[in-house]
């Protein structure tokens, strides 16, 4: 479309006070034209271009006829300007050279054949000349002799053409599809655009006499015809082209009339849709037979069920077209109970991942949707302009029910999230399908509460009413309730983290009600944005449902079950500190009672040796009171009986006191190791020299420092490290053992009560590391 305007300076100035806003603001359910100063407006704007058209002598020489907007009187400031000429070709050179040189952009054509003007043409321009106006009396003859040809030949004529239109429409919806049409609509070329319309009340002429009854979808285009035409033309007088972008919204819904740009766009949505379903009706009726009209014709309607019934099917428009026609008159039934359990029956049927695709859009789009869920009926249109969200409320709804469709019949579609396709049964899919319908119905309330809240109420409220089971209703009314949290956990949060682990946990979030969210979190997704969808979120939606069903995960939620259970006095984050080698090594269960014998004895316990299922020796020491060098002494206990530490988890915990796990490395007798433990018989031995590759401080704050020691794996490691930070008169908090391969990082938080830098150097000198 060519962006400058065949306007000058001073006549845009004018054209601002020459176009006015409706006379009221734009009602779709009171279709009053008259309201509009479209007409007005174009032939203001027709008769600038008739000014400069006859200032050059070759324009009535060229004997113009006036085609597109300019001949419908829908002429923009930014229009493309159509012209045929059928005078002398050198006139017409010599004009087109002259008004291209102003900088007019002008679209013309001659005739190829003089006698016959649809020849070498495409399908548009033959369907523009049934339009066209011409300029001069001699040109308004020949264009009348070409129209009386054009008539006599309709039938050849009219095929063609409706072949042309579909096609370009079945092109147009494929370019105009995308994302930010439904927020940012062109309101010329997008799905029930001008363009939409022209071809509607086109092809509607052109068939008349195959309609029976079209005075209603007559109207209804009409009526659009003018507010979307004061709409294109207040667009480009603002400097703008046929998008009607979110910035611009705001002023125009003003300029209409309407309080917020939000009921302005909600108005639009609304207006687009009806233009989009009733030319796609009148296109569908040209193409239709006569017995299969007759036959939509004479479909009878008494309950709901019929409705439903004729839509399985025929989705097509037509039939669509007719549901609508009984909506009023069916429903609601005299018995309110009936009428609802026949909706949810009704539903039911629509929304199983079973049924076709297209017989869940017919139900949206003959608008049946709006009188089994009446809360919809609120959401038509209703937008929210933000990075995310690219569909009205109700498309996203129509788009989620059809992603669980799309999802369970190509497990595919998932990309690494198809693994939770196999673990779903057929009840989770049907509790997938009417979460996707009722997660947002209660958006767009004026309330001061979450949307999901109030969906909870609407899904009891309708689920009883449908006469639906305790159970589908507990599980869609979860759904609706937390289906933002695992988006929230895995996209914002660290899905690794035991705290975001136990808020998913203390929500429900396990089980199939695990596999039910994630697979709903991709389809939610998917139906707000389908560009927001990519293999990145995939990985990590399947990041966090794999990290929720580790044994870490559960080893975290027994351990949080059974310190509740035990009432034991430390907090939950003691799991974290205990690490996952001893947790690996030792149940849960033991761990937890030894603990809580550690907390209720007022003595120091005697030293545990346990050995595992896989033959891993771990040694437990316990002291009720905390002392500096404990550690060191520890440490040199296992050195001087032989033992090489691999692994350690060391702690001082409020109430239990020094508690010390260390795997160790032994050949002795299991009760001979534990005799001697107890009894203390143990002769103490040299710490040897060893050397590290690395000391370096990993984190520091007011409260507490950790020191990490690397290096190569040799007797007495950890224990020099112990008592050089014993002699340091540094207090160890805790301490981690990692021993992997000939590698050993032996990592202490200790307290701060030293500068981090001046011990770090203390440190390094004793290893004689720069």
């Amino acid at each position: 479309m060519a962006q400058k305007s065949f306007l000058n300076s001073e006549q845009w100035e004018q054209a601002q006070e020459v176009l006015t806003p409706p006379l009221m603001t734009p009602d779709g359910d009171v279709r009053q034209v008259f309201c509009f100063s479209t007409e007005n407006f174009s032939n203001w704007l027709g008769a600038r271009l008739e000014e400069i058209f006859k200032s050059s002598k070759e324009w009535e020489d060229c004997h113009p006829i006036i085609l597109g907007s300019w001949a419908r009187e829908e002429l923009s400031p930014k229009s493309d300007i159509d012209v045929l000429f059928c005078g002398d070709e050198e006139k017409v050179k010599k004009f087109v050279d002259q008004v291209q040189e102003q900088g007019l952009k002008l679209r013309y054509r001659m005739p190829h054949n003089p006698e016959d003007w649809t020849e070498n043409v495409e399908a548009f321009d033959i369907l523009a000349l049934l339009k066209a106006r011409p300029w001069t009396p001699e040109g308004a003859k020949k264009l009348f002799e070409q129209q009386k040809k054009i008539w006599a030949k309709k039938k050849y004529y009219r095929r063609i053409l409706l072949k042309a239109v579909k096609d370009e429409r079945k092109n147009r919806e494929k370019r105009f599809d995308s994302i930010t049409n439904y927020l940012e609509p062109n309101i010329k070329y997008g799905p029930g655009g001008l363009r939409d319309l022209e071809q509607g009340l086109q092809i509607y002429e052109l068939f008349a006499e195959k309609f029976t009854h079209p005075g209603h979808a007559l109207n209804v285009l009409q009526y659009y015809r003018s507010y979307f035409l004061n709409l294109r033309q207040k667009l480009h007088l603002e400097g703008h082209g046929d998008i009607l972008s979110n910035a611009i919204q705001f002023d125009l819904g003003k300029w209409m009339g309407f309080k917020t740009h939000k009921d302005f766009m909600r108005d639009l949505q609304r207006g687009l849709s009806r233009v989009h379903f009733y030319s796609d009706w009148i296109v569908d009726v040209a193409e239709a037979s006569e017995k299969e009209l007759k036959h939509i014709e004479n479909l009878e309607f008494k309950k709901i069920e019929d409705l439903t019934s004729a839509l399985h099917k025929n989705s097509s428009v037509l039939v669509q077209k007719k549901v609508r026609e009984n909506l009023d008159a069916l429903l609601p039934d005299k018995n309110v109970k009936t009428t609802a359990r026949r909706r949810g029956a009704a539903l039911e049927q629509v929304l199983s991942v079973k049924e076709t695709d297209e017989v869940l859009v017919s139900v949206f789009r003959s608008r049946l949707i709006d009188k089994l869920v009446p809360e919809i009926r609120r959401l038509v249109g209703y937008v929210q302009h933000d990075q995310y969200h690219r569909f009205t409320a109700d498309s996203h709804i129509m788009q989620a029910c059809r992603e669980v469709k799309r999802v369970y019949k190509k497990s595919s579609e998932l990309g690494p999230l198809k693994f939770i396709h196999k673990n779903l049964s057929l009840e989770d899919w049907r509790i997938l399908s009417w979460s996707c319908l009722y997660h947002d119905l209660a958006k767009g309330l004026e309330s001061s509460e979450h949307h999901s809240d109030l969906g909870v109420t609407i899904t009891e409220r309708d689920f009883k009413s449908y006469g639906l089971s305790k159970t589908l209703t507990d599980e869609v009314k979860w759904m609706v309730q937390n289906h933002l949290e695992l988006s929230q956990a895995a996209f914002r949060k660290n899905p690794k983290d035991p705290k975001v682990w136990q808020e998913l946990r203390q929500k429900g979030v396990e089980g199939s009600r695990l596999y039910r969210l994630a697979l709903f979190t991709a389809i939610d997704i998917r139906a707000t944005n389908p560009e927001a969808w990519n293999e990145w979120k995939a990985k990590l939606l399947k990041e966090l449902v794999i990290s929720l069903e580790s044994k870490k995960a559960q080893d975290y939620f027994d351990f949080q079950t059974l310190r509740l259970r035990k009432k034991l006095q430390i907090p939950s984050e003691v799991i974290e500190e205990l690490g996952p080698v001893l947790l690996d090594s030792l149940s849960v269960k033991e761990l937890v009672d030894d603990m809580k014998k550690a907390e209720l004895s007022e003595t120091s316990l005697k030293p545990r040796v346990y050995k595992n299922r896989k033959g891993e020796i771990w040694i437990r020491f316990h002291e009720k009171k905390d002392r500096q060098g404990i550690l060191s002494d520890y440490v040199g206990q296992l050195y001087s009986l032989g033992l090489g530490i691999r692994n350690a988890s060391i702690h001082t915990l409020s109430k239990v006191g020094v508690y010390d796990w260390f795997q160790v490395a032994t050949s002795k007798n299991i009760q001979t190791l534990t005799k001697v433990l107890e009894n203390a018989q143990v002769q103490s031995k040299p710490v040897p020299a060893v050397k590290f590759d690395a000391i370096q401080l990993v984190s520091a704050d007011e409260k507490e420092l950790v020191i990490s020691f690397k290096g190569p794996d040799q007797a007495g490691l950890l224990a020099s490290a112990a008592r050089s930070l014993s002699d340091l008169g540094v207090s160890v908090k805790s301490a981690r053992v990692h021993t992997w391969g000939r590698q050993v990082d032996d990592i202490f938080c200790v307290k701060a009560d030293r500068e981090p830098q001046e011990l770090l150097a203390s440190l390094r000198q004793r290893y004689q590391l720069d």
